[in-house]
């Protein structure tokens, strides 16, 4: 027989579980008085929630449950003898929390195939009816105490400990881990790909090491494994030892909490592979005891707090070449980008104790009511474009757009930026701060500028400082910053923003962001002089599009009577000014063209907010002006093309001004 025909539920323990459960409950109600809230942690009180709603001072009390470790698929729970006793005492509650998104869905997923319960979204919180009652799922994950770790720094016993093993390596590059010895934990998957590292230069096996604390559990420990992980690092340091020194230090047992921080202090990258995980709260402890210089992260995509941390540098732990890859990446990245890396997460952190969590997750549970309200149902988010045909929307034709060019004496471009000029293939926080064109764009760009017949303006998204910044070698260029909140002219400065334009709304904006932003781990919210932006793009997807459906539809009806304007795009939504926008300033840019309009006109963008600099040329002859949409999708753009390397491509043609013999007709 197989093993898994061999394991039988044993019912008697389940019996001890109630007996708990119910213990507890006696416990609860006889220190209940009418107003308290009620908190119940973890898999140990799975079905405490439905026996306190049974007892009747209890009936209508505030319960709030909040589950540390995953939930499981809907596949594997339904394997479960008592899965509907479980789902039905956690659903006893009135909030249920989960640190990720996953495990919510899995949670949502059983409840919709085995109780038939559809789920729905209000407010930035998901929920379920059952019972005649609303049920609120809360995705929140949980911090740390960072003034422990920061006071743990400047510990005497910390400090010294410090100071020895910064003596005992230096010179040396150190990646540290710190798991439970645990086959889930993918120790020995990392050990593979750092022997891989260091096959590949002698550069790594003279200046990298790896220490590894493994700490035991006896319930967990598997013999299996303990071995291997013990092979594996005999085999890597008696293959790349030198001169006396190790490449892995592997250290199985317990350490206090001084060594943690110290060893804190000294890692410059920590690197975690776990094949899954729960609640994980080392990465946060690292960025927080991190010192200046240090404070990589390497994590595989499955720990538990990666999506929290964006500047976190992703791994698929399975993936043995990627991963020394990456680690290859980490160690060649300048000190600038590091800096900006670990300041970035070390705010995430610190803006997110456990204090926070625990105040918000008790006053969502206070707000939280026992009657069931009317919800809006769950649906993928889709910006709200206007549909649009594709009759007549062809791909741009490279020689047609030469030919108009080399013909016209007056020429007009207008070229938005993010994923236009900038390649928008990630949508993550790291890659929206450090995005900007590449080499071959700016030269032509460059070279498009000195042509006296040209007027090129970048009318961007983005804020003055960023746009002078990308563009300070080139000064004939015009830039608009915000969606044309302000505008620098060619060889000019940067004019003043309009003082008529009504922000009263954007205070009331930032407060629902805020709210949204706190129940979206990866999200964060940019301020600008126009508005405010929601990003979502470190977001899980799946999450993030229902959060921003809901948000969409939020903001629409509580600035109904404002002007300001609610648009969406990749990986982000934005409330501006409704007096602000490409199309409004497109309309100022051709009026301050005295000497008459432009016999060529070549308009690039990527997103909603550029639909309204298309709509500027509707009228106008289809022979000189080239209206073209970065993507195949509803547009009021003329053309299209595919990426942001399709435009560098060209830009670089009408910078040539010829057709080379070697260039083909289309985009490919």
């Amino acid at each position: 027989r197989s093993k898994l025909a061999t394991v039988e539920f044993d019912f008697d323990l389940w019996d001890v579980y109630n007996q708990v459960n119910e213990m507890f409950s006696e416990v609860v109600c006889s220190i209940y008085n009418p107003g308290d809230l009620i908190w119940v942690h973890d898999y140990h009180l799975l079905v405490l929630p439905g026996k306190l709603r049974d007892r009747a001072p209890l009936a209508g009390a505030k319960i709030g449950f909040f589950l540390h470790i995953p939930w499981p698929s809907s596949e594997t729970y339904r394997s479960l003898p008592v899965r509907g006793e479980i789902l039905r005492g956690v659903l006893s509650s009135t909030l249920v929390g989960f640190h990720l998104f996953d495990y919510a869905r899995h949670f949502l997923s059983a409840c919709r195939r085995l109780l038939s319960l559809d789920h729905s979204a209000h407010r930035g919180m998901l929920g379920v009816e059952y019972m005649g009652r609303h049920v609120l799922i809360r995705v929140s994950h949980i911090g740390i105490d960072p003034d422990r770790f920061a006071r743990a720094l400047k510990d005497d016993v910390v400090l010294k400990r410090s100071r020895e093993m910064r003596l005992q390596y230096h010179g040396r590059w150190i990646l540290g881990g710190v798991d439970d010895l645990d086959e889930l934990k993918g120790i020995s998957l990392k050990l593979l790909a750092f022997e891989e590292l260091l096959k590949t230069s002698w550069i790594f096996r003279e200046k990298l090491m790896l220490i590894q604390v493994a700490i035991p559990k006896k319930s967990r420990v598997s013999e299996t494994t303990r071995d291997e992980i013990s092979s594996l690092v005999d085999r890597i340091n008696s293959t790349y030892g030198m001169n006396g020194r190790v490449p892995v230090v592997y250290i199985e047992q317990d350490i206090t909490f001084s060594e943690r921080v110290a060893l804190y202090s000294i890692i410059d990258t920590l690197f975690l592979t776990p094949l899954r995980d729960g609640l994980n709260l080392v990465p946060y402890e690292y960025i927080i005891s991190a010192s200046e210089g240090k404070g990589q992260l390497v994590l595989s995509e499955f720990t538990g707090c990666s999506k929290a941390l964006s500047a976190a540098i992703r791994v698929n732990p399975w993936d043995i070449s990627d991963i020394a890859s990456q680690i290859d990446k980490a160690f060649a990245m300048s000190r600038e980008e590091i800096t900006a890396r670990h300041t970035s997460d070390s705010s995430y952190v610190s803006k997110h104790p456990t204090s926070t969590w625990a105040e918000s997750f008790l006053s969502d549970l206070h707000q939280a009511s026992e009657v069931t309200g009317k919800l809006v149902n769950l649906g993928y988010f889709l910006p709200s474009v206007r549909s649009v045909d594709l009759f007549g929307f062809e791909r741009l034709n490279l020689e047609t757009l030469r030919s108009s060019y080399t013909g016209s004496d007056k020429r007009l471009l207008l070229l938005d930026y993010d994923g236009t000029l900038t390649s928008n293939s990630e949508s993550t926080r790291m890659s929206f701060a450090w995005a900007v064109p590449g080499t071959e764009t700016m030269n032509s760009l460059q070279a498009l500028a000195s042509d006296e017949r040209n007027t090129i303006f970048i009318v961007s998204g983005r804020t003055t400082e960023v746009l002078s910044k990308a563009f300070e070698s080139i000064s004939s260029i015009g830039l608009i910053a915000e969606h044309g909140l302000q505008i620098r002219y060619p060889g000019e400065c940067w004019g003043p923003p309009p003082t008529d334009v009504d922000y009263s709304w954007l205070e009331l904006a930032k407060e629902i962001m805020l709210r949204y932003c706190e129940r979206t781990d990866g999200s964060y919210i940019e301020e600008k002089k126009s508005g405010i932006v929601w990003h979502l793009g470190d977001a899980d997807p799946e999450f993030g599009n229902w959060q921003a459906k809901d948000l969409h539809g939020h903001l629409c009806n509580v600035l109904a009577g404002y002007e300001a304007s609610v648009i969406s795009g990749r990986g982000w939504l934005q409330v501006r000014s409704s007096m602000v926008s490409k199309g409004i300033i497109t309309e100022t840019i051709l009026q301050r063209m005295s000497d008459g309009e432009p016999d060529f006109v070549f308009c690039v963008g990527d997103d909603q907010t550029d639909e309204d600099m298309f709509k500027c040329f509707g009228s106008w002859s289809s022979e000189k002006v080239f209206t073209c949409t970065v993507g195949v999708k509803p547009s009021n753009a003329k053309y299209y093309v595919r990426t942001n390397l399709d435009v560098s491509h060209a830009l670089e043609t009408l910078a040539l001004g010829k057709r080379n013999s070697t260039e083909s007709v289309t985009f490919s």
